[in-house]
């Protein structure tokens, strides 16, 4: 009788103090990214049978599971994509909206009025040198501002593109650590238990990816799982397939230099497209494919009507010499373009006569009529006139306006989406911290109900070494009597 009661305490001690040891743990890990609450799950030990009935023999710790919901787990994740996809999104609109820097006096809403009044100037002085000289800086001012604008555009491009390959290279190096990873899980747990640690430290991963991928997870029965990002399988047990980045260089290429040439993402060995992309990846996808290359179209489209407009205007005239009459023929104010070499935001330059003589700026249109202002105010008045700019986007889509409004309506248009992209990335982060808070009432480490268990596991393992203490006991009385 009391080998018994002490085998049943033995086990109680040793399965308390594992119960312990769990909590500790957890008490531990409270403040470890990634960890999930452990409890060890006891069970009752094969009783003993006997002509009277079965006699217990103790207890085990038939496992330490993870408290871990799967559903949640997903849900966390998809709202995890949506926020960081909507992050990015708002950084790199946030990013191009401050290449134009809209409203400020230094920005080209000020330059054109500045340009357009400079016209005005002349055209009430129209033999005035200094009045010319102000034409000339006022013109060079604007042609510098489409210059700069570009610039900026590209090297958010080329910045965008790199952070773009890292990510790459970030998602194929998550995706080889979580085949790794599925190869040890399924190795560790051949024996019928559970690998906490390492399925935390994949679940770390697949969190991570599901931000910048949008990934999906599917559990397997032998303890792996499947990643599929799109539409295709990213991670298959102990498999990965790389991602990669390509440009799309169109065929057959035009006459023209490209600036901007779409990006895709390839999987494995595959030529096509990977579709559709999700979180981080999306969004700069977007933002390089999209964004970036319709901000350049439109001020493309406004720096060349714009030449052409004034050069019109500008061509119709004549430039004195003193009073000498007749005047000679206006050359273009602005450098024309080619076929081949067209007019853009990176190449509008002033005219090289213009810049070394201020004398051939016209303001007269009558060739024997040095005081004649016909054309400056000509100039002058393109300020006011509609449809001066007329563009088209990739989908067929029109836009029309004066300059000013034109510019105004790009700006305001990226405005918007920077906006957008911000009130999205507050509420997707929102619910991505709702999804989290419910995640972590699961698998979260409270330590007050921590210390709670580990009273409540203390108090059984002082009642274990109490049944020592009576079996200790009825053993003496039996040696009494001897």
């Amino acid at each position: 009788m009391s080998s018994g009661l002490l085998s049943i305490a033995r086990t109680a001690l040793l399965t308390h103090q594992s119960a312990l040891q769990t909590i500790s743990q957890n008490i531990a890990n409270a403040e470890t990214p990634g960890y999930s609450r452990q409890e060890a799950v006891l069970a009752a030990n094969v009783p003993v049978r006997l002509s009277y009935g079965n006699v217990g023999t103790g207890v085990h710790v038939e496992t330490i599971i993870r408290k871990r919901d799967l559903l949640l787990d997903d849900s966390y994740r998809s709202a995890s994509t949506l926020a960081g996809g909507a992050e990015m999104r708002r950084d790199l609109l946030g990013q191009v909206e401050s290449v134009f820097g809209e409203p400020s006096d230094a920005g080209m809403s000020s330059a054109l009025d500045a340009f357009w009044g400079s016209w005005s100037d002349l055209s009430a002085s129209p033999s005035s040198l200094s009045a010319r000289s102000v034409v000339q800086q006022r013109g060079r001012q604007v042609a510098q501002l489409f210059n700069e604008y570009d610039t900026q555009l590209t090297q958010q491009r080329t910045s965008t593109l790199e952070r773009l390959q890292n990510t790459v290279s970030t998602i194929n190096s998550i995706a080889t650590q979580v085949a790794e990873l599925n190869t040890r899980i399924i190795t560790s747990e051949s024996n019928g238990n559970t690998n906490n640690d390492l399925r935390d430290l994949r679940d770390m991963k697949l969190d991570e990816l599901s931000k910048i991928a949008g990934t999906r997870v599917i559990p397997q029965l032998d303890g792996g799982v499947s990643v599929l990002i799109g539409n295709s399988t990213l991670v298959q047990g102990d498999t990965a397939r790389p991602l990669s980045l390509k440009l799309e260089m169109p065929d057959p290429m035009p006459a023209t230099p490209l600036t901007d040439v779409n990006v895709r993402i390839q999987l494995g060995n595959s030529p096509d497209r990977l579709a559709p992309l999700a979180g981080e990846l999306k969004s700069m996808v977007d933002v390089l494919n999209v964004d970036i290359p319709e901000a350049r179209s439109r001020l493309d489209a406004m720096a060349a009507q714009f030449t052409t407009a004034v050069n019109n205007v500008h061509t119709t005239g004549y430039t004195f010499t003193g009073n000498t009459v007749p005047g000679t023929a206006a050359g273009n104010f602005f450098v024309a373009g080619t076929v081949t070499n067209p007019v853009t935001a990176a190449t509008i330059r002033v005219d090289s006569a213009i810049l070394n003589d201020p004398l051939k700026i016209a303001a007269s249109g009558n060739a024997n009529g040095p005081t004649d202002n016909s054309v400056a105010q000509g100039l002058a008045g393109l300020r006011i006139v509609d449809d001066t700019v007329n563009w088209t986007s990739s989908t067929g889509a029109t836009e029309s306006g004066s300059f000013l409004s034109f510019f105004r309506s790009m700006v305001t248009r990226i405005g918007i989406d920077s906006a957008a992209a911000t009130d999205n990335a507050t509420v997707y982060r929102s619910l991505a911290d709702q999804a989290d808070a419910r995640r972590q009432s699961v698998s979260g480490v409270s330590t007050d109900e921590e210390l709670v268990n580990m009273m409540r596991v203390q108090q059984s393992y002082q009642a274990a070494t109490k049944m020592i203490k009576v079996a200790d006991d009825m053993m003496q009385t039996l040696l009494s009597l001897v």
